[in-house]
């Protein structure tokens, strides 16, 4: 169907371009008194020629511009790689120099500048807060024991006191 209007819009233009020219040629003709000439006809195969012309250019037309978008998105490709590994480095470079694992930039969106300033400062305050909270949790330290009323706790804090008491004072 794209063709087929491809095909009635270059008649159109053929036959336009045609008249035109057929138009000028007359006027000139009346002007300068001789007769004119005979009015120019088209066959179909002159017709089939022309559009087949004109089809094959407006294609190799398309096909430059289609190879140009393509050689432009390709760059553009390029520089968005590049521009995640420039990131990828920059982002290792300041984890190590912030005390972190330089694992963390794997977590990183390195899709363009803004967004990974953005994704550094959250993974890292993340990484922060838990390692904080963890910290926290070691130098808590076990839980204290409920003590116990029994005999035999009471026994065993005497035996401590006694061995303490007896003990060489280098010892203590």
């Amino acid at each position: 169907m794209g063709e087929e209007l491809l095909n009635q819009g270059t008649e159109g233009i053929e036959g336009a371009g045609a008249s035109t020219a057929e138009d000028q040629e007359g006027a000139q003709g009346n002007q300068e008194g001789q007769h004119s000439e005979p009015e120019k006809k088209y066959t179909d195969a002159d017709v089939d020629r022309i559009i087949a012309k004109k089809i094959a250019a407006e294609r190799q037309r398309m096909q430059k511009l289609f190879t140009e978008e393509q050689q432009v998105s390709e760059l553009e490709t390029r520089e968005r790689e590049v521009l995640k590994r420039e990131l990828k480095a920059d982002a290792m470079d300041a984890l190590i120099a912030d005390g972190m694992p330089s694992s963390l930039a794997t977590l990183m969106d390195y899709s363009s500048k803004e967004d990974f300033e953005k994704s550094y400062a959250e993974v890292t305050d993340v990484f922060r807060r838990a390692l904080g909270a963890e910290f926290k949790r070691q130098l808590a330290g076990p839980a204290p024991r409920v003590g116990i009323n029994d005999s035999s706790s009471k026994g065993a804090m005497k035996e401590r006191a006694i061995k303490n008491a007896f003990a060489p004072k280098a010892l203590r």
